[in-house]
Formats: C-alpha cells, sequence, structure tokens
C-alpha cells in the first residue's frame, strides 16, 4: 500500500513504477479505493498517457523539423498540444444556437403517411431505410457459339459443334421492398 512519505511525494511500493503510483492516487482524488476498480484500469490508464505524450512529441519533431530547427523546443510542443486540442476536443455549440436549429428543423412538418388501421404509421418509402440498397447479379447464358474445326473447312463434318466454356453475362436485377409486399405473421 502507498503511503505519503512526510514530504508531499508518495513511497515507492516494491517495483511498482512512479507512474503507476501517479494514476492510482489520481483514481484515489476522484473517490475510487483501491479494490473498487480493476488493476487493468491503471494499464489502460498509462497505456492512454504513453500514446498521447508519444503523439504530441512525434507533432512536435514534425513541427521543429519544418522550421529546420536540430531540436525541439517548447514552442513545438506548445503548438503540438494545441493542435491536438483543436482536432480531438471539440466543444459544442452554444445553447441558443441549438435552440434556434431545433426552432427550425420543428417548423418543417413530418411528412404524412398512409398506413391502415392497426398497423404501424411509416414515413413514404423514399424517406426509410427499407428502400432497396443491393442488386443481385444473376448469370444470364448466351446462346451458344459455333465453333469452326479444320473438318468443318473441309466440308467433311456437317454438324457444328458448340464451345465447351459458354460465355455468360450478368445481369443485374433488385427486389423492391414494398407496403404491399406481404410480411409472413
Amino acid at each position: 500500500m502507498e503511503a505519503d512519505d512526510g514530504g508531499g511525494g508518495l513511497r515507492e511500493e516494491a517495483g511498482e513504477p512512479r507512474d503507476a503510483r501517479v494514476v492510482k492516487e489520481l483514481l484515489r482524488s476522484m473517490g475510487l479505493g483501491e479494490g473498487e476498480y480493476e488493476p487493468r484500469v491503471v494499464h489502460q490508464f498509462l497505456e492512454l498517457a504513453y500514446r498521447y505524450v508519444v503523439d504530441v512529441l512525434s507533432d512536435a519533431q514534425v513541427y521543429a523539423d519544418h522550421a529546420s530547427k536540430t531540436a525541439i523546443d517548447p514552442d513545438d510542443v506548445r503548438l503540438a498540444i494545441q493542435s491536438k486540442v483543436n482536432f480531438s476536443f471539440s466543444q459544442p455549440p452554444p445553447r441558443e444556437v441549438l435552440l434556434e436549429l431545433a426552432r427550425r428543423r420543428n417548423k418543417i412538418p413530418l411528412p404524412k403517411t398512409i398506413a391502415p388501421p392497426g398497423s404501424i404509421p411509416l414515413p413514404p418509402e423514399q424517406d426509410t431505410l427499407i428502400s432497396p440498397n443491393y442488386q443481385l447479379l444473376i448469370p444470364r447464358k448466351q446462346p451458344p457459339q459455333v465453333e469452326e474445326t479444320e473438318e468443318d473447312v473441309n466440308g467433311s463434318n456437317v454438324n457444328p459443334t458448340t464451345s465447351s466454356q459458354e460465355q455468360q453475362t450478368l445481369q443485374r436485377v433488385s427486389f423492391p421492398l414494398s407496403s404491399a409486399a406481404k410480411r409472413p405473421r
């Protein structure tokens, strides 16, 4: 178990890395005791932190290389962190903007449904996700081709032979799902 060493730091537990102790202390500061989370949670937080640091430092290296610097400086790291924050975390729009968008959207009435009594009313087929979104390819056989042989040229063989490899073309067929189709109950 970890304990305060009196100087504000944490004593090392046998063989436990400092970063793991820091993660456990963060979890404890949030009100989670040692047995209230699985041990792998610490490893997952460490993996997340290491991956974030590697990403930030590799971006900072790219920025330093672009500026023709020989080493990474704090400005490169700040720029890398800022770019991560801008692309990873976005603020939701203000409440007023969302309310205005909702008002505009709600002014448009929903499409009318034509449903028999006692059935579930659905919007028109073009407004649903049950329209056909696939096509089947059905092979269509072409008429057999006549293959000439040397005997045909000489006139000795009168019966033409068909090719052993019949040519096939594909025909596209789709099956629309309509409200008129009966479903098994």
